[in-house]
């Protein structure tokens, strides 16, 4: 309990740091933990891996999956596909083939039983990566795509490669079957509980309930569909994608709350597991069997291959798709060799990697080379979580890969834009149906005007003069105001479903509506 306090801590403090010298946070804790690692008589305690995914992998997949949409998936579903199953697959068997050749006796499907573990980049760095480094929204959608969706993939070759080894037999038509099944459980359990959640929520009180609600899913979601041997990780990140935002009042309170909460709960678990990876490797290296220097060779050995085959796996695979979308004519960034490099790059791994290797079974007969196979996987952490997480930032400034926030600026006013004029259409609706007082309507046209500049609006010349006219008022019915903030936030909840559009400055918007809601007159 002292350690998880101090972790935490730990990731308080040195979070922001991070982020003020542009260093995804997950490496700065992970380095933290290595620190405490040499604390001579630091007690260690031994976790339980079966809570690992359960515990852990549902809240930080959700958090991280309500940041993009369905819209994002599917304009970019052959390049995420491309990673999340085909390459994850690829470096998996190559990994295998690698490791059971400088590991003398390795049985193959053991190795592929390590592949599978450290062949998915971690969902949780690449998005933090992504938001951090303001890389372009098609890069950052692929990266972001890829890390939530790669993990079904990886954990399904796992469990086959695990039942091979033991049972000695392996069947490339059951493992493709088992994937096939596993992932549509996961997405029917997600698009259940989806609908499910929907109508609670628009049944119980925005708050406390509907908050905890929001909560509680991710878990339920993960449980439903691994006891029926779906795939947990596709069915959380389905239930919050298919948690589409919703415009109305207990929907922006519920938003509000919710989303603050998952941002706290999103950084105090990402911390702590990643530095719990560092602290964790003393125990590790100390029970490796045989020379210690033998066993670090043989990590490096498959590190190296790890960040070869995504190199070697996506420059011609990038090359290829982007050739297709021309010929499609296909809308978006392009993709040149700066943003491969960038996507080669990104590609650190972390927590799924450590569940999977520490839940390599033990016992009689026992997992061959056990514990070397979890140095091994806990060096490939350490490697592209230190050396690629701590080089990115400056390889996208160098390479000139990011958006500026002119850019980004002026996409957020053409999304407040929109929604201003939304909320005016609203607003002409009540005073041509006659039902409102024509002050009320009067001062809620002045009220609205300097809401929308407090929320970022920033008038163009023919604005300006159209203010200028209306004198300073107080609004005296919030009933109103509400309509404008519904209507406008319709408009933001479209505009986020459609191509083109960046979810995340969607949610800044929408964050600034909802604000501006609860804040009464």
């Amino acid at each position: 309990m002292t350690l998880l306090l101090i972790l935490i801590a730990a990731t308080v403090v040195l979070a922001p740091l991070a982020e003020r010298i542009t260093v995804p946070y997950p490496v700065m804790l992970l380095a933290f933990g290595l620190v405490l690692a040499f604390i001579p008589g630091l007690e260690i305690p031994n976790v339980d891996p079966g809570w690992i995914l359960p515990v852990v992998l549902p809240p930080l997949l959700f958090a991280a999956a309500r940041r993009t949409s369905w819209r994002q998936f599917l304009d970019n579903r052959r390049a995420i596909g491309l990673l999340a199953v085909a390459l994850v697959a690829v470096t998996a068997f190559v990994v295998g083939a690698v490791v059971s050749a400088v590991v003398p006796g390795l049985p193959l499907a053991a190795g592929v039983a390590l592949g599978a573990a450290v062949a998915p980049p971690d969902p949780v760095a690449a998005t933090s990566v992504a938001r951090k480094l303001k890389l372009p929204r098609r890069l950052r959608t692929v990266l972001e795509g890829e890390g939530l969706s790669n993990d079904a993939t990886s954990l399904v070759l796992y469990e086959v490669a695990v039942a091979a080894t033991l049972t000695g037999a392996f069947s490339p038509w059951k493992a493709t079957g088992t994937l096939a099944v596993a992932v549509t459980i996961g997405i029917a359990v997600g698009l259940a509980l989806a609908l499910a959640t929907r109508r609670l929520l628009d049944v119980l009180p925005a708050h406390p309930s509907g908050s905890a609600l929001v909560l509680v899913v991710p878990f339920v979601a993960y449980g439903a569909a691994d006891l029926l041997h779906g795939s947990g990780v596709l069915a959380v990140v389905t239930v919050a994608l298919a948690l589409s935002r919703s415009g109305d009042v207990e929907s922006a309170q519920t938003r509000l709350v919710s989303g603050t909460t998952w941002d706290v709960v999103e950084l105090l678990l990402t911390g702590a597991a990643f530095a719990f990876v560092g602290v964790e490797l003393r125990n590790v290296a100390a029970n490796v069997p045989g020379s210690l220097d033998v066993a670090i060779g043989q990590a490096l050995i498959v590190t190296a291959v790890v960040i070869a085959v995504r190199f070697l796996w996506i420059f011609p695979v990038a090359a290829a798709d982007e050739k297709l979308r021309r010929r499609q004519g296909a809308s978006g960034e392009p993709t040149g060799w700066r943003e491969m490099t960038i996507a080669s790059w990104a590609g650190m791994r972390g927590v799924v990697t450590l569940a999977c290797v520490l839940a390599l079974p033990v016992g009689t007969p026992g997992f061959p080379e056990r514990d070397r196979l979890i140095f091994i996987a806990f060096v490939v952490i350490m490697v592209t979580m230190l050396v690629q997480g701590l080089t990115l930032p400056f390889l996208v400034r160098r390479l000139n890969v990011s958006v500026s926030n002119d850019a980004r600026d002026g996409a957020t006013q053409d999304l407040i834009r929109r929604a201003r004029a939304a909320g005016q259409r609203r607003l002409d609706e009540l005073r041509s149906g006659g039902d409102v007082d024509t002050d009320v309507l009067e001062h809620a046209g002045e009220n609205a005007d300097r809401m929308w500049h407090a929320i970022g609006f920033a008038p163009v010349e023919h604005d300006a003069e159209e203010s200028a006219r209306h004198t300073d008022h107080a609004m005296s019915s919030n009933a109103v105001k509400d309509q404008i903030l519904e209507a406008a936030r319709n408009e933001i909840v479209t505009a986020r479903a459609e191509s083109g559009t960046d979810p995340t400055i969607v949610d800044v918007v929408l964050r600034r509506l909802d604000a501006r809601g609860a804040q009464p007159e």
